[in-house]
């Protein structure tokens, strides 16, 4: 009889502690749902943690932990912080592969860091999953505008315009893929299509002055230097800090015999970029702007 009751107490005990903890879980749970809502998501997945290693088989309790990181990781896009937002939407999607605002959010993410490719995997798997279609669309524009962008910059100009094709076939009104094709087009020396498409980024977007600026290089690779100096001066009027269209514009004065305000041009261009290859271009066109004698270092 006596052993029969120490049983019994023992399981009493063994309940209760079970009850305990379960009702502590719940608690955190609460605890991470009120964070949740007051847009606190660290407190957020502390408590779900907590919730997690007290009672891993609490209903619905990866999904909102999952949803906990997908908003950090949001957070942290918006501060830039793209490493630490890549960690906690790997989380959010390995916890919730359904969570389709997780792969939406880690294309930003890989967007933030350059990795265009695995950007467009993941905002096709978030289509995939029905993540609002149209929204999805245009992002996969931008991640395809700003990849043809980064290959322009590495002289991957077949590849660039490729990107930018896509770009533009998803959002026909995206002017800044117009522009980029442009300059893309406007390296290649097609310039007469250079012109087209930039034509076009600048219908789209009147302020747009990387477009004014390949436009007018255009020009003046067609030696339209009249139709070339207003839109370089359209330029720098929409961006003062521009030092590409300063030095473009130096360039077409000092053609034009105009070598005062290519000197001017010249000498602005160390004032806005600490770049040292083109401080040091800037610098040989100056002296001979100055000298008036020697030939022009072209972009």
């Amino acid at each position: 009889m006596r052993i029969r009751l120490e049983l019994i107490l023992i399981a009493a005990i063994l309940l209760t502690t079970l009850s305990c903890a379960s009702k502590s879980a719940a608690d955190q749970m609460w605890m991470g749902d009120a964070a949740m809502k007051q847009g606190d998501w660290d407190q957020a997945v502390a408590n779900y943690q907590k919730a997690l290693a007290i009672n891993p088989s609490m209903p619905d309790l990866n999904p909102r932990l999952a949803t906990a990181y997908n908003n950090r990781g949001k957070s942290l896009i918006e501060s830039k912080d793209y490493k630490p937002a890549l960690d906690d939407l790997n989380k959010a999607a390995n916890l919730n592969p359904l969570l389709a605002e997780a792969y939406n959010n880690r294309a930003w993410a890989y967007n933030g860091t350059g990795d265009y490719a695995a950007a467009i995997a993941d905002l096709n798997k978030a289509l995939e999953l029905k993540y609002d279609p149209a929204a999805i669309q245009k992002g996969l524009a931008m991640v395809y505008n700003n990849q043809g962008r980064a290959l322009v910059i590495k002289q991957l100009y077949d590849e660039a315009i490729q990107s930018l094709n896509y770009a533009v076939n998803l959002d026909p009104n995206l002017a800044d893929a117009y522009s980029n094709r442009g300059w893309a087009l406007d390296k290649m020396r097609d310039w007469d299509q250079a012109i087209v498409d930039l034509n076009r980024a600048i219908r789209l977007d009147p302020k747009l002055a990387f477009a004014y600026n390949n436009r007018g290089w255009a020009y003046y690779e067609k030696n339209l230097y009249d139709s070339a100096l207003p839109d370089l001066n359209k330029a720098i009027e929409l961006d003062p800090g521009m030092t590409e269209a300063y030095m473009n514009r130096g360039i077409l004065y000092f053609l034009s015999d105009k070598k005062d305000l290519a000197a001017a041009d010249f000498r602005k261009v160390p004032e806005l970029t600490t770049d040292p290859v083109i401080v040091e271009q800037a610098k040989k066109n100056l002296a001979i702007a100055t000298d008036g004698s020697g030939y022009i270092l072209e972009r």
